[in-house]
């Protein structure tokens, strides 16, 4: 079944891509809502396409979402990239956000290619001393502080069809009450992720006694930067850096 469903979405992005070329659009597709999904109800004012051959500094040419039988559009981006505001590099075939300026359409103020965000990023945590029952903590000599307050990395997974997960936390146990001298911040259990009006929508959800999917809470980031390696995001509490993940090579 895995190897279906990857044939299927290699055939659909190819088929895609030659719309970009002036080709027929993919017949019966069904993503052209994908990004655009919001439980808050809340108007969009963003276009979502797929980018096309032409995309620079001061350009980028899509087929608009939903993909019909038209040609690609072109939207100045000259301005937005001077600001900073184009996150990803769009390449042909990316799936694009995109806010237009209010006043002239054929402007874009903002561009995010959905693909970019798709990987693996990660961020350090280190731990706080567990508070004790008298509400005060352990007494550490500098060494054994050192040896506890090791970091880790936890990461933020971003995948394809709106799907995103947590890696890395949790506590191992060194006592054996199975409490540890220090304490791992838990992150959010995120389980879906869209861009909305240029922010990226993290959803945290879990499954109801039916076994469908309920939203539980909705966090939204501003985009700051986001380049091959990096993504810095801003949160209602601060900005919030990541890295890639990079696979070793054996």
């Amino acid at each position: 079944m895995t190897k279906r469903i990857t044939f299927l979405s290699l055939l659909a992005t190819l088929a895609m891509t030659v719309a970009c070329s002036g080709g027929a659009p993919a017949p019966g597709d069904t993503t052209a809502t994908t990004e655009a999904n919001d439980t808050t109800g809340a108007a969009d004012n963003s276009i979502y396409g797929l980018a096309c051959d032409g995309c620079n500094d001061t350009i980028v040419v899509f087929l608009r979402m939903p993909y019909r039988d038209s040609d690609p559009d072109t939207l100045d981006v000259l301005e937005a990239s001077r600001a900073g505001h184009i996150y990803g590099t769009p390449r042909i075939g990316d799936k694009l956000a995109i806010i237009r300026n209010v006043d002239d359409t054929t402007v874009a103020d903002m561009v995010v290619s959905t693909n970019a965000l798709q990987a693996e990023w990660c961020y350090r945590v280190k731990p706080t001393l567990r508070e004790r029952a008298d509400g005060r903590h352990l007494q550490l000599t500098d060494s054994l502080r050192q040896m506890l307050m090791v970091e880790r990395e936890y990461s933020l997974v971003i995948k394809p069809d709106s799907l995103v997960f947590s890696k890395g936390f949790g506590n191992s146990p060194r006592t054996s009450d199975d409490r540890s001298d220090v304490v791992y911040p838990k992150p959010r259990r995120y389980r879906q992720w869209y861009v909305r009006n240029g922010r990226l929508m993290l959803a945290e959800a879990a499954l109801d006694s039916v076994g469908g999917v309920k939203t539980l809470t909705v966090d939204t980031a501003d985009f700051v930067k986001l380049t091959e390696d990096t993504l810095v995001l801003r949160f209602a509490d601060g900005e919030h850096g990541y890295y890639k993940k990079v696979e070793s090579e054996e």
